[in-house]
């Protein structure tokens, strides 16, 4: 599957198409909704670059919806803390994604030669389309499979996930809050400069609306990513993921923290 970093075109989010099929309720259609709206957004971007670039921050929003919905769903402990009508909760949803994302891409180059390539790949999940991941050994033609995918194994006297959370509250500590609050209120923010009037006129979008909904097609590519790798794994046939788990209890600390930076 494709989950790189670079620009990416609307047509990759096809091959979410098989797993969202197999999901329900507000984690499916608000995923199918997310695409749609990437969709509308680069039919429009010609004639209504302001628009397109609104529907590109809908949809992000509605992938993380998706991606709350979920662990609700699932019944990771902690979830129902987190919600999907809040926009300072989506747009940390993002910003939180990313971050585990480095901290994946940080503990790959730490190992050095221990791990080799590892795919991310689609597969029958109990009659139903998920992601799986495969984690090469070093150099050999052997591979671990996580099951569930983020459900990571011990290392040394602490699991993985206990490294996580303690790597991931240090990645976003108390002096991270401000920047933290900052970039929170910037990402919801913004989608008011392309609504709304000021003294000053009219909206007009500013930069390059291709490169806009491109970066936005990325993102909605992470979150929809994770969505996969979590929503098929499900209790009483997998146990839940040790690092979404910390996942949850680190997010919810962290706005706890920003909300009241806020006020």
């Amino acid at each position: 599957m494709d989950n790189a970093a670079r620009s990416l075109d609307v047509e990759v989010l096809k091959q979410f198409q098989g797993f969202l099929e197999g999901c329900s309720g507000r984690t499916k259609w608000a995923a199918i909704n997310a695409i749609s709206h990437l969709r509308k957004s680069v039919e429009i971007s010609s004639i209504d670059p302001a628009m397109a670039a609104f529907r590109a921050v809908c949809a992000e929003e509605e992938a993380a919806t998706a991606l709350i919905n979920s662990l609700k769903d699932v019944g990771y402990e902690g979830a129902e803390k987190l919600h999907f009508r809040r926009h300072d909760d989506k747009h940390a949803v993002v910003l939180f994604v990313g971050t585990v994302m480095q901290w994946f891409q940080n503990r790959k180059a730490q190992a050095g030669e221990q791990l080799g390539e590892h795919r991310i790949f689609f597969d029958d999940i109990d009659g139903r389309i998920g992601l799986r991941v495969a984690i090469q050994l070093g150099r050999s033609n052997t591979a671990v499979h996580p099951t569930p995918p983020l459900h990571l194994v011990v290392q040394g006297e602490r699991t993985l996930a206990e490294e996580f959370q303690a790597e991931m509250k240090e990645l976003l500590g108390l002096d991270k809050t401000h920047e933290i609050r900052r970039l929170i209120d910037q990402r919801a923010n913004f989608r008011n400069t392309l609504l709304y009037a000021t003294p000053a006129g009219i909206p007009k979008p500013a930069g390059d609306v291709k490169a806009f909904i491109d970066k936005q097609i990325g993102i909605v590519n992470h979150l929809l990513i994770a969505l996969a790798l979590i929503d098929p794994w499900r209790q009483p046939n997998y146990p839940l993921s040790g690092i979404v788990s910390v996942s949850i209890d680190v997010f919810v600390d962290l706005m706890n923290r920003v909300s009241k930076e806020k006020t």
